[in-house]
């Protein structure tokens, strides 16, 4: 888990036909899941639905007309394995008129946060940006990524399913470090 003033990170993982307990989303926050799998959801009151999950798909819950409270149960001899990034507070008191989103996929923009879908390749094994808001990064998929910020003496190797905390407005590089591709999510925190 990872807290500071603008977000919290929860990994939440549930195994082999584990449920959560009862629990209530009603902070704002980017959620992405990092397994394909078809579970059982109940929302509060409500019957048990079945949901599919595809692996870096992720999206953006405001939670402005209300919170849900449910629980999940993990399919037998399969895991449940997402991140839900809790937004506690905007990155800028007011909006930047100058800020635009990076030049990469979108998969979703709110006024809280974007979400970017990112590919390296032996041919494209590196990234870089600098001036940004604060970003939670996610290895989707592939063997290691190294995330670097030298001016904070940040170095980050990221495995597979793991993510880190990118500190803003330093330069940032993102490298593949092993294998032969990386997809790779960030969450920018506006």
């Amino acid at each position: 888990m990872l807290l500071n003033k603008y977000i919290r990170v929860i990994d939440a993982e549930i195994e082999d036909g584990d449920s959560s307990l009862f629990h209530v989303h009603e902070t704002p926050s980017a959620f992405i899941f990092l397994t394909d799998v078809i579970y059982d959801n109940q929302v509060l009151n409500m019957p048990w639905q079945k949901v599919t999950s595809k692996k870096g798909y992720s999206w953006f819950a405001s939670y402005e007309t209300g919170g849900v409270t449910h629980r999940v149960v993990a399919p037998k001899n399969s895991r449940i394995h997402a991140y839900d990034i809790e937004l506690l507070s905007k990155y800028s008191i007011v909006e930047n008129p100058n800020w635009k989103p990076m030049p990469f996929d979108t998969t979703f923009s709110s006024n809280r946060c974007i979400g970017y879908k990112i590919q390296l390749t032996k041919e494209k094994p590196i990234i870089q940006f600098s001036g940004r808001n604060p970003i939670i990064a996610i290895l989707v998929n592939g063997q290691e990524v190294s995330i670097s910020q030298a001016q904070t003496r940040v170095k980050l190797e990221l495995a597979e399913e793991e993510f880190g905390y990118i500190k803003p407005l330093h330069q940032c590089i993102i490298k593949l470090k092993t294998g032969d591709a990386a997809e790779i999510v960030l969450f920018e925190i506006k």
